[in-house]
């Protein structure tokens, strides 16, 4: 057992307005740890004049690393990823990989997405159970990959979106959704996802359309509670929004359409909202990947409302987390989608440091793991990042990416000092990165 000391830099905890500005982080590691045997954890976070030990009980074994330069933030959350994502989204159903060969693309999507510094995914619609396996196997400390929390399939109605894809399965009746949401949960779902509204996917689709009745919403929702599961809607539309929220629904997933009334009802009833911004703001990725024009003129024409919207949700003080509808780790911009995101919510109205807050501690009481991660605070299992710069001031610093640790495990580091990567999955010199550009 060792303890790293990570000095002098800047501290974004999660959990306060400001930042740290001579922090000083410190937690213990035990590379010897067996199966399921990680005691690693924060020992301590905040500022290095409220830490009189240091550095009197520094040891021969322990390590101290200058942070002057760096801000430490919780690691990322993307709290709308479908990891079996492949493009172009094609409006039919193909299916060129089959389950076994798409279970390990979905696993090296989580991959990808921890070397970019995102260390718990919530899976908004996965097939064939494969978001459980990985979930699992990453729990058990069988692979090193980002936490994946998931909800199994996407549960629409007879023809509704995505009927097309495989993440989706489709359900007639109150009593049919019922029972599916009840499927979901006895195989491990940790929220329950339904697509209550139209959206790009199909031609013949309005991104706002009411696809199920609220007699079907209302079933998933009550069973999803009873369970103690949240449930989240892909919806596009204002009414449908305020249908679902008052019907219980606890997260509302791209809300397309919202008006300021319909965000103020959100706020009221303690609703979470996931934007998606980067789906309704990424022309040149979809044109690039050779989308169906028609995918590509909807998100393109709804992208002012969209932004308008989500700056409604902000101004009423709706709770805000980060996700993309695409790969945590795709390239987009010049950075990845999930950092992508969170300066399209700042240009929406948040400030970096709320939305620093909204891919780390707001998302983290939207999963249910805010007991253990998603903020930086003595006793918690140690997901963080280290950037270049004051993300908290400058959003765009969060490209600018130094160190990510999981579990106070080390995956890589170029802070200078603690050079070296301890984690890659490929041959290394190759690229873990790529997202759906790569056509494996």
């Amino acid at each position: 057992m060792r303890k790293t000391y990570l000095i002098h830099g800047r501290i974004v905890d999660g959990v306060h307005d400001t930042a740290i500005e001579d922090g000083i982080l410190i937690f213990k590691t035990d590379l010897q740890a067996q199966q399921g045997g990680n005691k690693d954890e924060l020992l301590f976070v905040g500022s290095i004049a409220d830490y009189p030990n240091f550095p009197n009980e520094v040891t021969k074994a322990d390590n101290v690393v200058d942070m002057t330069g760096y801000t430490l933030t919780p690691g990322l959350y993307n709290v709308h990823a479908h990891l079996g994502l492949t493009m172009p989204y094609l409006p039919y159903r193909f299916d060129v990989p089959g389950v076994p060969y798409r279970s390990l693309l979905m696993l090296r999507r989580a991959c990808e997405a921890l070397n970019c510094g995102i260390t718990t995914i919530r899976s908004a619609g996965g097939p064939d159970d494969i978001d459980y396996a990985i979930r699992d196997a990453v729990e058990n400390e069988m692979i090193t990959a980002s936490r994946v929390v998931p909800c199994g399939a996407l549960n629409i109605a007879v023809g509704g979106h995505a009927w097309n894809n495989y993440i989706s399965t489709m359900y007639n009746g109150a009593d049919e959704f019922r029972a599916a949401a009840r499927a979901e949960i006895a195989k491990g779902a940790q929220f329950v996802k339904i697509g209550l509204t139209g959206g790009a996917a199909s031609a013949h689709e309005g991104m706002a359309d009411k696809q199920m009745t609220d007699e079907e919403i209302a079933a998933v929702v009550e069973v999803a509670h009873a369970a103690g599961k949240r449930v989240a809607a892909h919806l596009g539309g204002d009414k449908p929004i305020q249908e679902f929220v008052k019907l219980g629904g606890d997260s509302v997933e791209h809300a397309y359409h919202m008006e300021m009334d319909t965000a103020c009802l959100m706020k009221e009833r303690g609703s979470f909202l996931v934007a998606t911004l980067s789906v309704t703001n990424c022309h040149d990725y979809l044109v690039g990947h050779g989308s169906p024009e028609f995918q590509v003129r909807k998100l393109d024409e709804t992208g002012e409302a969209h932004s308008a919207s989500i700056g409604n949700a902000i101004k009423a003080g709706v709770t805000i987390c980060v996700g993309t509808d695409l790969l945590p780790s795709d390239p987009i911009d010049g950075t990845n989608a999930t950092v992508r995101e969170m300066e399209l919510l700042v240009k929406a109205g948040l400030t970096p440091m709320q939305a620093i807050k909204a891919a780390t501690s707001n998302s983290a009481r939207l999963t249910d793991t805010i007991g253990f991660t998603g903020t930086l605070e003595a006793g918690k299992c140690g997901d963080f990042i280290a950037v270049k710069g004051k993300p908290d001031q400058n959003i765009s610093d969060m490209r600018n990416l130094a160190l990510v640790s999981k579990g106070c495990r080390l995956v890589w580091s170029e802070v200078p000092g603690m050079v070296l990567r301890r984690y890659n999955p490929v041959v290394p010199g190759m690229d873990l990165g790529g997202g759906t550009y790569i056509k494996w």
